[in-house]
């Protein structure tokens, strides 16, 4: 019995151990999902410049900082416009999320 259960605890720690969580629903084969985050419009900055930033995953590793801080640096910014997200998963064995940051 001890045995079934710690096998059941594995399983379920292991099926979603490189899906990148994001607050948008999206399915085990997500080839490419995105979405804006409402809540960094400001129509008092030009979307002039865009910066990326992008975590990727396979099996059980990840890596990368896919924060909205690393995508101003990476574009540049110094006050947000929006910011959009990507999200690509296959079946929770590859995933990737880009944070894509518009500003000046």
């Amino acid at each position: 019995m001890k045995k079934l259960m710690l096998a059941a605890v594995l399983a379920a720690m292991a099926s979603g151990c490189v899906m990148i969580r994001d607050t948008f629903d999206y399915g085990p084969i997500t080839i490419d999902a995105g979405r804006p985050d409402t809540h960094f419009i400001d129509n008092s900055v030009q979307p002039a410049k865009k910066g990326t930033a992008t975590a990727r995953g396979i099996i059980c590793f990840v890596e990368g900082d896919a924060s909205i801080s690393a995508a101003m640096e990476n574009g540049g910014i110094s006050r947000i416009h929006h910011v959009d997200y990507t999200v690509r998963n296959i079946l929770g064995i590859v995933s990737s999320r880009t944070t894509i940051v518009w500003g000046e």
